[in-house]
């Protein structure tokens, strides 16, 4: 006992001696929300239903600066899975002959469900990087990861090592990690405080469910109060007004955001493929070699993608063979992407600016989602029966981890205030090779299976226009 007072004492004395030398640089809060459910991996039997759970933490940001800080918490996280079999979740629409009739039988829809649940609660701690505009109205935007402990774990540990020794699968494990992307807007309502709305985006990286391949991941929306310990003298007109010259500047940071159009972008085709709507959000740096040459880089989210409208054996790309009967598909696939750019850019004119820009990028998948509607038919002497799927699958093992390719875009930037300019670009983009994995060991080999998929993409981008300076 008298060993946890003094641990706690030293603790204590810590935190106040960081407190009272980084006062100005540290900051403090907390936050509550909901959040809902994803399990993502490589899912194709049932339909996952996202469920709402909590999510709540405390929180200390220590500033890098003006415009990067590093942050971590503690949190509590509930994430909540409902599975339903695509055999018992829908509705049959069966049509039977005319001296079925007779014996009162008729047109009618027969639902069945059964679902089933997975419930699960966190101890989350995780490590991200910020960067923060010097608004006002402040966005900060980041990313890193997280290590999670299971709290509602029934298994005692002799349990577990009881189970690993007779070689029965056993789970959930005790522990998860994974990524998460954060991004939030506050608004100060004094020179110490700011109200904040956060969104994030967490996906786990350990199979969690092990009899399913089943890995965790949410979307997240919350609500906080953030503390900055700051000197009398400063105010918000300091906030306001402290924008570095861009004259004397070499180096610029966008926020960006934007709507973004995919599809299929291989010239083999043999499925109806069309396009799908996404969007990108992130963060660009630029670096100004001379007066008309920039060198571009950064980090965005991109949700890419492509629509099947045809009738195929999957449902996430055209695969076809006379052995097998089709199912008609109208789809669409949801791929995303933690994206780095690597571009020259040229710029002209000032203040008004115009510029285009090339390069690669390197695009590391982060999920794969299929969903959408496929219609069965079944003919027998006695009946015709019509089954209608809502597809709602998890396709990560199907795709490769990493995409390269290549990108050009165009675009304007309008002055908006001070130094800040107001950013309006087109991208274009292409996968260099095909997206699908090659086909795995003991799997059915199809006439024809469409491994070609390529990722294609057109985005509007909107963005502001930083410079930063020493």
């Amino acid at each position: 006992m008298k060993r946890n007072l003094l641990i706690v004492c030293i603790c204590a004395i810590l935190v106040s001696i960081t407190a009272t030398s980084f006062a100005q640089k540290l900051s403090f809060g907390e936050y509550t929300g909901i959040n809902f459910s994803n399990l993502h991996g490589n899912l194709t039997t049932n339909k996952w239903v996202s469920k709402p759970g909590s999510s709540a933490g405390f929180f200390v940001e220590y500033n890098l600066g003006k415009l990067f800080s590093v942050q971590s918490e503690i949190g509590f996280i509930s994430q909540y899975y409902e599975m339903k079999s695509y055999n018992q979740q829908n509705y049959y629409p069966v049509a039977y002959p005319m001296d079925y009739m007779l014996y009162g039988y008729s047109n009618s829809w027969y639902p069945v469900y059964e679902p089933s649940k997975w419930d699960f609660s966190f101890l989350r701690v995780p490590l991200l990087v910020k960067y923060k505009t010097p608004t006002r109205l402040q966005l900060a935007i980041g990313g890193g990861l997280y290590y999670s402990i299971l709290l509602n774990d029934d298994l005692t540990n002799a349990e577990r090592d009881a189970a690993e020794k007779e070689d029965r699968r056993i789970y959930p494990p005790t522990h998860d990690w994974g990524y998460l992307f954060a991004a939030d807007l506050s608004y100060p309502i004094t020179n110490d405080i700011r109200l904040f709305v956060s969104s994030r985006l967490a996906t786990g990286q350990k199979v969690f469910i092990e009899s399913l391949k089943g890995k965790n991941g949410s979307s997240e929306l919350g609500f906080g109060i953030k503390y900055t310990p700051k000197s009398k003298k400063e105010g918000f007109q300091k906030v306001e007004t402290n924008i570095p010259d861009s004259s004397k500047t070499k180096c610029y940071i966008r926020p960006v955001a934007g709507i973004l159009l995919g599809w299929n972008s291989s010239s083999t085709k043999p499925g109806n493929y069309s396009t799908n709507i996404g969007s990108t959000t992130g963060l660009a740096f630029d670096y100004r070699l001379n007066n008309t040459v920039l060198l571009q880089t950064g980090i965005l989210f991109e949700r890419k993608g492509y629509a099947l409208a045809d009738s195929s054996l999957y449902y996430h790309r055209f695969a076809s063979d006379s052995k097998y009967k089709r199912n008609s598909i109208d789809s669409k696939i949801d791929l995303d992407y933690l994206t780095i750019p690597l571009n020259i850019k040229f710029s002209f004119g000032n203040p008004f600016t115009f510029y285009f820009d090339f390069g690669v990028y390197t695009g590391f998948k982060v999920n794969a989602l299929c969903h959408g509607t496929a219609i069965r038919k079944y003919i027998s002497s006695s009946s015709y029966t019509i089954e209608k799927i809502n597809i709602n699958d998890a396709v990560e093992g199907y795709y490769k981890d990493v995409d390269f390719g290549y990108q050009t875009g165009l675009g304007f930037q309008f002055p908006f205030r001070k130094n800040l300019k107001f950013d309006l670009g087109i991208v274009y983009s292409g996968s260099f090779s095909p997206i699908i994995k090659d086909p795995e060991e003991n799997t059915t080999p199809y006439a024809n299976d469409d491994r070609s998929i390529k990722n294609g993409t057109i985005a509007l981008q909107f963005g502001l226009q930083i410079p930063i300076t020493h």
